[in-house]
């Protein structure tokens, strides 16, 4: 499967691959609302199918 990335981790604190995985979900939010010129969170609002 060519679609999505597995790593395996061996932390050194509790909190280390937590925060690890943090950093660059923030980065990609920030990204996509500088490209779409929006802001907030990425998954803002209720679901609503079309």
């Amino acid at each position: 499967m060519t679609n999505h990335v597995h790593l395996l981790l061996t932390p050194q604190r509790a909190d280390s691959a937590s925060l690890s995985m943090k950093h660059p979900g923030q980065r990609y939010v920030q990204y996509v609302n500088r490209s779409y010129r929006r802001s907030g969170t990425l998954w803002e609002g209720r679901f609503r199918p079309c």
